[in-house]
């Protein structure tokens, strides 16, 4: 225990002292406690919708601007259908319309961006719409379809001496409805689920890579030689891997709740947006921490041993290239159990201990999951990850006296169980 202790606070130390993990821990933390400080010391009620304000609709009025920082329209409206333009300024908000005759007049001006678009109107249930470049956000066309709509439910109304308002209500019912859940809320939980699973994503890449580099280097330079021979294997794998783990832990969680503090701080002048970020669902939260950490060092205890493999640093990427692949098919399933929680891939791999970190609070999160299912995948995953600690530890040794060209895993496997080392 002292052996596993003295180099867990060795390694730790050496996290610490890192300048760029140091740099990237406060300058996260710095920026998220200053972007939600924001609204506590600055007038921000044009940019955070007022949700405590009882409101029919979601804007009451909208400010004047000047002429010139209105949008420019055109219609070529040779039927007159509209009349007014000022139907058409009401329908699109901070708009000036102007009426050619010709098609090739509109479309000079478009092409020469005097104007953001146009329309050639022929009638209520015909029109073409004329833009330069189509943007993916652009809804000028739907809200012109909305407005010819209208128009023609009008013109209906009045032929046949109908009240438009009852026409609408017919048309447009208003309705009287609750939702209950009886399951799980997937909406709201899919966001949670994105980002837990795009962290430990990021965490395992990049943290069990550098236990690997930090492996191999030591064997460079062949310091690895006096550790290995002083201390027991268990000792310095375990203190490397819990090392890094509760280094990345500390960082993660020094951002979050950086965050979280700040935004309990700064709630009410957020108006309470937020809250669906920062309230996270106590069963999502527990069932990451529980799942995400052991499938952490079940990785980590893999790239630690693949790092010993290898003598030199230029030769990591190919050692770890397996593992690596393996998990990045495991997050492309992930993100396909996302919109389907309760297919038979994703029930598999929540069982299966390189997939059961990402998948199982897939399915705790958005799907359907007994609580056997989940103490069944969580002793899987946590023998697995016993297994796998105490193999790496062998592997370890044996890799780690080994110089010249990279070894192969499955060779490595054959020698430990033909020399049986201990």
């Amino acid at each position: 225990m002292k052996q596993f202790l003295n180099v867990l606070s060795f390694e730790l130390s050496n996290y610490f002292k890192n300048k760029g993990y140091m740099i990237t821990t406060i300058l996260f933390s710095i920026l998220l406690i200053i972007g939600l400080s924001l609204p506590s010391f600055f007038n921000m009620s044009k940019l955070i919708p007022q949700l405590d304000q009882n409101s029919t609709e979601s804007i009451e009025s909208v400010e004047e601007i000047s002429e010139e920082d209105k949008k420019s329209f055109v219609i070529i409206d040779n039927n007159n259908i509209f009349e007014n333009l000022d139907i058409l300024e009401s329908a699109f908000l901070n708009s000036k319309w102007t009426k050619v005759t010709s098609l090739d007049e509109a479309e000079e001006l478009i092409k020469l961006e005097n104007v953001e678009a146009g329309f050639s109107v022929d009638s209520l249930t015909k029109f073409s719409y004329l833009v330069n470049n189509s943007g993916f956000t652009d809804t000028n066309q739907m809200i012109f379809e909305n407005l010819l709509s209208s128009l023609g439910q009008q013109v209906y109304a009045n032929e046949h001496n109908l009240n438009i308002n009852d026409l609408q209500s017919v048309i447009h019912p208003s309705f009287d409805s609750d939702v209950t859940i009886l399951g799980k809320d997937s909406a709201n939980n899919f966001f949670y689920v994105y980002i837990f699973i795009f962290a430990m994503y990021m965490m395992i890449l990049l943290y069990g890579q550098l236990i690997a580099v930090a492996v191999t280097s030591e064997k460079s330079n062949r310091a690895i030689e006096v550790l290995v021979t002083s201390a027991n294997s268990n000792s310095l794998i375990f203190g490397k891997v819990i090392a890094a783990a509760l280094a990345s832990f500390i960082q993660v969680g020094v951002i979050l709740a950086s965050g979280m503090i700040t935004y309990s701080l700064n709630s009410k002048a957020w108006n309470g947006l937020l809250d669906g970020i920062f309230k996270i669902p106590s069963n999502i939260l527990l069932t990451f921490i529980i799942f995400g950490g052991l499938g952490y060092f079940f990785y980590s205890f893999i790239f630690g041993a693949l790092g010993a493999l290898v003598s030199k640093t230029e030769d990591i990427s190919s050692s770890i290239g397996p593992i690596t692949m393996i998990f990045v098919i495991v997050f492309f399933i992930s993100m396909f159990g996302l919109s389907n929680s309760d297919s038979l891939l994703i029930k598999i791999a929540s069982f299966i201990p390189f997939s059961s970190s990402m998948t199982m609070l897939i399915r705790v999160a958005m799907g359907t999951v007994s609580n056997f299912e989940i103490v069944i995948s969580f002793i899987i995953l946590l023998a697995s990850t016993i297994l796998t600690a105490l193999a790496s530890a062998k592997i370890y040794r044996l890799g780690t006296l080994m110089y010249g060209n990279p070894i192969k895993l499955r060779n490595a496997l054959k020698w430990f169980k033909k020399e049986k080392i201990s």
